[in-house]
């Protein structure tokens, strides 16, 4: 099965490519959520995850998860997702 991609593009015009996690609607805030990684680790070598809310349609990414009670709840999606 092929992973699902998505891009952006870097300030200095590089294309960077995601490998997408999962994508889900929060019903809670009408939210489009879309969590993602480039692949790489932190200093403690966990993967690096990303979490941004996005227009499904388009695939648009309308801002970036920065909320902690957000981050909980994706968090705990994930862990259900993975476990």
């Amino acid at each position: 099965m092929d992973k699902k991609k998505i891009f952006t593009i870097l300030e200095n015009g590089e294309k960077k490519e995601y490998d997408v996690i999962l994508t889900f609607k929060n019903e809670k805030n009408e939210k489009d959520y879309v969590v993602y990684t480039d692949n790489t680790y932190d200093d403690d070598n966990k993967l690096k995850i990303y979490a941004a809310f996005y227009n499904p349609l388009t695939t648009e990414f309308l801002g970036y998860v920065e909320d902690k009670e957000e981050w909980k709840e994706i968090i705990q999606i994930l862990d259900n997702v993975l476990m």
